[in-house]
Protein backbone atom coordinates (compact mmCIF):
# COMPACT_ATOMS: atom_id res chain seq x y z
CA UNK A 1 0.00 0.00 0.00
CA UNK A 2 1.30 3.77 -1.00
CA UNK A 3 2.19 6.11 1.76
CA UNK A 4 -0.27 8.54 1.95
CA UNK A 5 0.27 11.80 4.17
CA UNK A 6 -2.32 12.98 6.24
CA UNK A 7 -2.14 16.40 4.75
CA UNK A 8 -3.07 14.64 1.14
CA UNK A 9 -6.20 12.78 3.10
CA UNK A 10 -7.23 16.50 4.13
CA UNK A 11 -6.37 17.98 0.63
CA UNK A 12 -8.77 15.48 -0.68
CA UNK A 13 -11.65 15.79 1.36
CA UNK A 14 -11.66 19.19 3.23
CA UNK A 15 -9.68 21.64 1.28
CA UNK A 16 -12.17 21.94 -1.52
CA UNK A 17 -14.96 22.16 0.64
CA UNK A 18 -13.38 24.89 2.47
CA UNK A 19 -13.13 26.91 -0.71
CA UNK A 20 -16.57 26.01 -1.89
CA UNK A 21 -17.71 27.56 1.55
CA UNK A 22 -14.88 30.59 1.03
CA UNK A 23 -16.58 31.25 -2.45
CA UNK A 24 -20.14 30.69 -1.50
CA UNK A 25 -19.52 33.23 0.83
CA UNK A 26 -17.73 36.01 -0.56
CA UNK A 27 -20.25 35.92 -3.52
CA UNK A 28 -23.88 34.98 -1.76
CA UNK A 29 -22.76 36.76 1.20
CA UNK A 30 -20.27 39.67 1.02
CA UNK A 31 -21.66 40.57 -3.09
CA UNK A 32 -17.98 39.91 -4.29
CA UNK A 33 -17.37 39.05 -8.01
CA UNK A 34 -16.65 35.44 -9.78
CA UNK A 35 -13.79 36.82 -10.73
CA UNK A 36 -12.63 38.72 -7.62
CA UNK A 37 -13.10 35.29 -5.91
CA UNK A 38 -11.41 33.71 -8.32
CA UNK A 39 -8.38 35.55 -8.69
CA UNK A 40 -7.98 35.80 -4.53
CA UNK A 41 -8.26 31.73 -4.19
CA UNK A 42 -5.91 31.01 -7.32
CA UNK A 43 -8.77 29.41 -9.23
CA UNK A 44 -10.63 29.94 -12.35
CA UNK A 45 -13.87 30.99 -13.02
CA UNK A 46 -15.43 28.07 -13.82
CA UNK A 47 -13.84 26.63 -11.23
CA UNK A 48 -15.47 29.21 -8.62
CA UNK A 49 -18.53 28.15 -10.53
CA UNK A 50 -18.49 24.56 -10.01
CA UNK A 51 -17.64 25.13 -6.29
CA UNK A 52 -21.18 27.26 -6.15
CA UNK A 53 -23.08 24.58 -7.49
CA UNK A 54 -21.53 22.03 -5.20
CA UNK A 55 -20.16 20.28 -8.15
CA UNK A 56 -16.59 20.34 -6.37
CA UNK A 57 -16.58 20.21 -2.90
CA UNK A 58 -20.01 19.00 -2.14
CA UNK A 59 -18.79 15.81 0.27
CA UNK A 60 -18.09 17.76 3.16
CA UNK A 61 -20.12 19.47 5.90
CA UNK A 62 -19.35 21.97 8.42
CA UNK A 63 -20.31 22.80 11.58
CA UNK A 64 -21.55 26.54 12.54
CA UNK A 65 -18.54 27.27 14.87
CA UNK A 66 -16.28 25.80 11.55
CA UNK A 67 -18.02 27.78 9.46
CA UNK A 68 -17.47 30.66 11.51
CA UNK A 69 -13.84 30.04 11.28
CA UNK A 70 -13.95 29.90 7.71
CA UNK A 71 -16.19 32.97 7.34
CA UNK A 72 -13.36 34.78 9.25
CA UNK A 73 -10.58 33.37 7.04
CA UNK A 74 -12.83 34.26 4.10
CA UNK A 75 -12.70 38.13 5.18
CA UNK A 76 -9.01 37.97 6.22
CA UNK A 77 -7.99 36.82 2.59
CA UNK A 78 -10.15 39.78 1.23
CA UNK A 79 -8.42 42.20 3.34
CA UNK A 80 -5.00 40.71 2.45
CA UNK A 81 -3.39 37.28 1.77
CA UNK A 82 -2.96 36.52 5.91
CA UNK A 83 -6.15 34.52 5.64
CA UNK A 84 -4.03 31.79 4.15
CA UNK A 85 -1.79 31.71 6.84
CA UNK A 86 -4.87 30.44 9.04
CA UNK A 87 -5.21 27.25 6.56
CA UNK A 88 -2.99 24.53 8.57
CA UNK A 89 -4.53 25.47 12.25
CA UNK A 90 -7.96 25.13 10.60
CA UNK A 91 -7.52 21.76 8.71
CA UNK A 92 -5.92 20.05 11.67
CA UNK A 93 -8.90 21.59 13.70
CA UNK A 94 -11.82 20.27 11.09
CA UNK A 95 -10.45 16.57 11.50
CA UNK A 96 -8.83 17.08 15.29
CA UNK A 97 -11.02 13.99 15.89
CA UNK A 98 -9.38 11.69 13.17
CA UNK A 99 -12.48 10.81 11.54
CA UNK A 100 -11.40 12.17 7.55
CA UNK A 101 -8.29 10.25 8.40
CA UNK A 102 -9.55 6.90 9.69
CA UNK A 103 -12.41 7.00 6.87
CA UNK A 104 -9.23 6.11 4.63
CA UNK A 105 -7.11 4.11 7.22
CA UNK A 106 -4.70 6.59 7.71
CA UNK A 107 -3.56 7.18 11.50
CA UNK A 108 -2.46 10.88 12.00
CA UNK A 109 0.61 11.53 13.99
CA UNK A 110 0.74 12.11 17.60
CA UNK A 111 2.26 15.77 17.08
CA UNK A 112 0.07 17.00 14.45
Amino acid sequence: MPLTFPCEIISWHVLPAVRREIATYLINTKKISRKVVAGKLGLTEAAVCQYLKRKRGGNHQFNDHDLGKIRTMADMLMQSEKGFDKMCVVCREFDASGEILAQNNIQAPANI
